[in-house]
């Protein structure tokens, strides 16, 4: 099992961009190195080659613009840095404080986000470089080249994306599918994990931050490309399984399960849960065999058990309804119904994405308009005011980018004082481990001590064994291709082929290349160093810091939600686009909050300062948008009644409760306190129509039916299930504003 795993991800790394594009990178780097060297001048070559690798970081897919004024920001940075650099280096005295400023506001650049910090990183590498001494030209004609290398990059790199363009969107949608069918495999075992529900739970927020970022990254890259290239018959369809991916990941987080009721159930009938289980593992099963459509180009197979094994669960249910007389069983039986009902409409998903896939030719046309569109497109605001916003001591930017100056500036002089060997590694090192959160920077510095040290013990075996220069060329370029290939899923080994590369060579322009693997060794084991001893003392970025204002973020995302769904059940209709963006945003919102937690458990355990109830503040958040989802996937997929004034009587006090405790977390008063909370009229209305709907069922029976019409037994899940949600975001909503701080 595990060596068929094993295959298939080895097959999947073969076909997929990262490799693709990591010969991409070694194909434009080494052309200009082979021609220079070809003519005796390989400064050139080398200059080009520092001028495709310093713009390669930043060709990250998405919006189409967006990359290519990224690669040409880097391309400048690049230059820029080089310039400042090389022309200051013989005066030391004016050299080391640019160096400090440069590094300073380059990095801090990063304040716009993922694709600025990419662009940062070329003029940090550029700077680092400049120490390097690689070639014999004049600064000038170095820069010059060096930004000719970035613009042939760019040139290449868009060819091929001409050639491939839909690639890179294809393997992320394989790889949102089968992440959301990991997320239904965790949620069907907690269907019987009565004691590892916790840990469960604690699973499926790190995956839901995995699957939030690639939701993100194919909305830009569809909606964004969408609205300037126009709609082609791929695009179409890969919104719509984009959009049925969405949904299915809502109806997951929407299950109306009550655990406390299904364990009860479990303890009677063991194998209806069972069942029950069987069929979240079947689809998600399913799912991952649309992965595999996309990731590893296999066929899409057909399969009957997902209906095989509702129709079973659905006997069941009519032969447990026939029994029922108590109010308790007939709470359980509209529980299985309801869940039953969210298992179909996730089933229905699934074969939507599946109609689409084996019928290309004949999908249903899919337009939004270009105002819905920009809705959903999450916008980078890349105005100045930013900048000016962040230059304080409060934001984790302007902190880093401080840290991050300080210890290049030490690892500079450490270089200097003890007269180190090519020095510029320890910058280097703190250039690509060094992040805004001590919990990262430390766990890259363990990966990056460990890939260099499996590197130099691979190195010195390889040097041993091998004598030969077109050898050591061969591996060089091999080892590149492998570094770039592996850099953002294993940073462990991309840090050994980055060690090999380097190795290889300085084994063809040094004789002694052990030297060299021992020098690298101990500089990375320096600037690692540096990294988490800085992360910690420097400005640190603890995240109980930031968390108040994450939470209420959240908070406020679910209560806009929750007004949405409000919005909706009372004027229904066609689905409104404020109502997508707001579900948008909540589910956004907890994967940021969830991840902040994750960051924080990443931290010293002194660090870690209100755990408890940050891990409560994420549970319940949890809770509360998987109630929300509950609630309006059914308000949305059901003909339900008019909404009562005691519904909005909940609502009222729902949001009361969300923002009493925003004003907790900010320790500022803005609320008035309600005055009429009229709770026992609301449960009191509640009660006398689920006696109504009682009596209208007994009615029906009396009659003859063999069971009762679909329209009382719709009425009586509304009643059970919204009633039932609705005091469930109350007292998940008075838990949150009870924490006390």
């Amino acid at each position: 099992m595990r060596f068929q795993a094993a295959k298939v991800s080895f097959l999947r790394y073969l076909k997929g961009t990262d490799l693709s594009k990591a010969y991409l990178l070694a194909f434009a780097a080494v052309i200009p190195i082979t021609l220079a060297n070809y003519y005796n001048n390989l400064s050139v070559g080398i200059a080009m080659a520092i001028g495709v690798l310093l713009c390669a970081p930043s060709d990250v897919p998405g919006n189409l613009r967006h990359r290519f004024f990224g690669m040409l920001f880097a391309a400048f940075f690049g230059v820029f840095a080089t310039l400042c650099i090389g022309y200051t280096k013989p005066f030391v005295w004016v050299n080391l404080p640019l160096f400090f400023l440069l590094t300073f506001f380059i990095s801090y650049f990063s304040v716009y986000g993922f694709r600025a910090s990419l662009i940062s990183l070329a003029g940090l590498l550029a700077m680092v470089l400049s120490f390097a001494n690689l070639g014999t030209l004049s600064v000038w004609l170095h820069a010059t080249l060096i930004g000719c290398g970035s613009l042939w990059y760019i040139l290449i790199s868009t060819l091929f994306l001409k050639i491939r363009p839909q690639k890179h969107l294809e393997i992320q949608l394989g790889e949102t599918a089968e992440k959301t069918a990991e997320f239904l495999r965790i949620r069907g075992k907690m269907l019987t994990a009565k004691h590892h529900r916790n840990e469960l739970q604690r699973a499926q927020f790190s995956l839901q931050t995995s699957i939030n970022e690639l939701h993100e990254n194919i909305r830009e890259a569809l909606l964004s490309n969408r609205q300037q290239s126009g709609s082609s018959n791929s695009s179409r369809r890969q919104l719509l399984i984009f959009i049925d991916l969405v949904d299915i990941l809502e109806l997951s987080i929407a299950h109306p399960v009550n655990f406390k009721r299904l364990d009860k159930l479990a303890e009677e009938n063991r194998a209806l849960i069972l069942k029950y289980k069987s069929l979240i593992y079947e689809m998600s099963i399913q799912l991952q065999e649309i992965a595999e459509v996309f990731l590893d180009g296999e066929k899409l197979k057909k399969s009957n058990t997902v209906s095989n094994l509702i129709e079973e669960i659905e006997a069941y249910i009519q032969q447990f309804e026939e029994k029922i007389n108590e109010t308790e069983a007939r709470e359980t039986l509209i529980l299985l119904q309801n869940l039953l009902d969210f298992e179909k409409k996730q089933g229905q998903k699934i074969q939507s994405i599946q109609r689409v896939l084996s019928n290309i030719k004949k999908r249903e046309e899919f337009n939004l308009k270009t105002s819905e569109v920009k809705q959903f497109l999450t916008p980078t605001d890349y105005s100045f005011k930013i900048l000016l916003e962040n230059f304080s001591l409060k934001a984790p930017m302007f902190r880093h980018a401080l840290r991050l100056a300080v210890l290049m500036l030490i690892g500079v002089l450490i270089g200097m004082f003890f007269k180190l060997q090519n020095s510029y590694w320890i910058l280097l090192t703190l250039v690509v481990i060094m992040r805004p959160s001590y919990g990262l920077t430390k766990e890259r510095s363990k990966k990056r001590i460990l890939g260099t040290f499996l590197g130099g013990i691979i190195a010195v075996i390889l040097i041993f064994l091998i004598s030969n220069p077109v050898v050591y060329a061969v591996l060089g370029i091999l080892s590149m291709i492998l570094a770039f290939s592996m850099i953002q899923k294993n940073y462990v080994g991309a840090a050994a082929f980055i060690t090999l590369n380097v190795v290889f060579i300085y084994a063809l322009l040094q004789p002694n290349a052990l030297a060299v693997i021992q020098y690298r060794i101990i500089d990375t084991f320096i600037g690692a160093g540096l990294a988490v001893i800085g992360s910690f003392l420097l400005w640190p970025s603890w995240e109980h810091n930031e968390m108040n204002a994450v939470i209420s973020k959240t908070i406020q995302a679910n209560m806009d939600y929750l007004k949405a769904i409000d919005n909706y059940y009372h004027t229904k209709g066609n689905l409104p686009s404020a109502y997508k963006l707001k579900r948008k945003e909540a589910f956004l919102a907890m994967g940021n909050l969830s991840a902040a937690f994750q960051r924080m458990t990443q931290e010293p355990k002194s660090k870690q300062k209100e755990y408890k109830n940050f891990y409560r503040y994420t549970a319940l958040n949890h809770t509360f948008l998987s109630s929300l989802a509950s609630l309006g996937n059914f308000i949305r997929n059901h003909n339900t009644t008019e909404a009562s004034v005691y519904f909005e009587t909940y609502i009222s006090n729902i949001i009361y409760n969300l923002s009493k405790t925003i004003e907790n977390l900010s320790e500022e008063k803005t609320q008035k306190e309600l005055k009429h909370i009229n709770f026992e009229q609301a449960e009191a209305f509640i009660i006398d129509e689920e006696k109504k709907l009682i009596q209208l069922k007994t009615k029906e029976l009396k009659e003859g039916k063999e069971k009762i019409s679909e329209a009382l037994r719709t009425n009586m899940q509304e009643i059970q299930l919204i009633s039932e949600q609705l005091r469930w975001l109350y007292e998940v909503s008075l838990n949150l504003k009870n924490i006390k701080k």
